[in-house]
Parts: C-alpha cells; sequence; structure tokens
C-alpha cells in the first residue's frame, strides 16, 4: 500500500503541484542571528498530506514533497528555540486559485546543518538523476527525518557557463515530533518544540511535516490536504521566570553572607579606648 502510494504521490504531485516539486526556502527564511535574544515567525504556510516528517523515519526514506523547507543563519554559535504548530493559511495552487488550508496537522521536525541549492544554481528535488544515484532504488524519495541524508539538482548554466549538477547535504542535529506515539512529545496538541543549545555558526535548514504515519494510506480523503502550519524561532532564549526568581534568591543570599561577613570583620577590629 505504501509502496503504490510512492508512485501515485509522486505522478499526482507532478502534475497538481508542480512548484513544490523543488526543495526551495521561499518565504521561509527565519534570518540571521547571534546569540542575543531575538523572535522570528514565518506564518502563511501549507505542507501537503498529514505524514510527509514520520515517513522520512523508515527504511525507504520520504518524499521531500510532503515537506516544507526553512532556513535560518548564525552567525556565532547560539542557542536556538523551534516551534511550529497547526494554522489556518492561504494556500495558492500553480493556477493561481487561493485556498484556506485544514487545520489538524500533527506537526514534526528535523533541524540539519547545511543548505540546499539556491539561485542562481538550480533546486533540488527527488527526482533529479544525481539525487537518484546518492541512495538505494528502493526508497520513495530522498528525506531522511533521523538521520544525515543529501539531495541533488539538474545541470544548469550561469552567465553562459554550464553548471555541472551536485548534491546538497544535509547534517543531523535534532527532531522533535507532536503526539503520543514513540519518541513523540506525549502530548496531542498540534505544536511542537525544541531547543538546541550551543548549535555552531553557519547554515541550517529544517524540513516539517506531518507526524501521522497512518494518513498516508490511500485510502485516506485528505492524502493530498494542505495543513497549514506556522513556525517561530527564538534565539538566546530568555530564562524562565522561575530561572530569575532562583537568580535573585541566590543574589540575596550571597549579600546577606558578605554583609554578614563584614559586620564581624567590623566587630573583630573595634578597639575599646
Amino acid at each position: 500500500m505504501k509502496k503504490t502510494l510512492g508512485y501515485a504521490f509522486l505522478l499526482a504531485g507532478t502534475i497538481s503541484l508542480p512548484a513544490n516539486a523543488h526543495v526551495g526556502y521561499s518565504s521561509r527564511n527565519f534570518g540571521t542571528f547571534s546569540d542575543i535574544h531575538a523572535i522570528s515567525t514565518v506564518s502563511d504556510q501549507a505542507t501537503t498530506g498529514n505524514y510527509g516528517w514520520i515517513d522520512g523515519t523508515d527504511s525507504d526514506f520520504g518524499d521531500s514533497h510532503n515537506l516544507r523547507a526553512y532556513r535560518f543563519t548564525l552567525d556565532e554559535p547560539a542557542t536556538v528555540s523551534l516551534t511550529f504548530k497547526q494554522a489556518t493559511s492561504p494556500v495558492t495552487d500553480h493556477h493561481g486559485n487561493v485556498s484556506t488550508s485544514q487545520l489538524g496537522l500533527i506537526p514534526a521536525f528535523s533541524l540539519y546543518q547545511g543548505l540546499a541549492h539556491i539561485a542562481p544554481q538550480p533546486a533540488d528535488y527527488d527526482g533529479a538523476n544525481i539525487s537518484l544515484a546518492s541512495r538505494p532504488g528502493h526508497t520513495e524519495g530522498a528525506f531522511r527525518a533521523l538521520n544525515d541524508w543529501s539531495i541533488g539538482n539538474d545541470p544548469g548554466n550561469l552567465n553562459g557557463m554550464s553548471m555541472p549538477a551536485s548534491l546538497s547535504f544535509f547534517r543531523y542535529i535534532g527532531h522533535a515530533s507532536d503526539g503520543t506515539s514513540f519518541d513523540s512529545d506525549g502530548t496531542l496538541d498540534h505544536v511542537v518544540s525544541k531547543t538546541f543549545s550551543n548549535l555552531a555558526a553557519g547554515d541550517y535548514s529544517v524540513f516539517v511535516g506531518g507526524a501521522d504515519y497512518l494518513a498516508q494510506n490511500t485510502a485516506n480523503p485528505d492524502l493530498m490536504t494542505r495543513y497549514g502550519v506556522t513556525g517561530t524561532l527564538v534565539t538566546g532564549v530568555v530564562p524562565e521566570p522561575e530561572t530569575y526568581a532562583m537568580l535573585l534568591a541566590g543574589l540575596g543570599l550571597m549579600g546577606a553572607i558578605v554583609k554578614r561577613r563584614n559586620g564581624k570583620a567590623l566587630a573583630n577590629n573595634h578597639t575599646v579606648f
């Protein structure tokens, strides 16, 4: 059933969703950051189906058409917190028709160091010859949710010079998944978050999709449904109020100790005439 779905969806995606056929970050660049506290939110996005991320956790990989790629850049080591939640988003098809995405996304994401090819280089996609040659023949796509992976592009031309096809490499950093299944956050509330401490300076990609493995059944009426998602990135994560309270209590205790020691010193040094 899953194999049949993979080929059927690839064909359907090629016909009805050509704008999503290649990996890109259009309108999904959180920005460039240091470890100073900052917040960036990307809304009005949607992913096809409710299974794109979790499909990449099995042995035949996943199809990147069913995910949304985000990016950000760190110009110095930083702590980064990522949150993705279901949303209502406008969706524009390749005919220019605008509709409203559906709620119900069970969001999950993986964080990688590395970027896909960006303009003026040709974009990466699962069906490129170099992509197919770089992975086992039985796979449905290039995406791997829990491992390093690669995907490539076609040869291109830049200013009259030919550009050979090449691979983009993604080094797995970590992941987070909403829901109650194994390795998820334990609560099905259509929101998922994770904090990554001390990430190195460099470029990062985040691939977001659904975590409902059974949703890829060909009998699912929402197989091709677009599910809305909003993503938020926070750098230099601000401590929780409890952390501030503990810090202030610690400073107060240190002040009391210093005051007491100073009082004893004055008493010991006092001379009676």
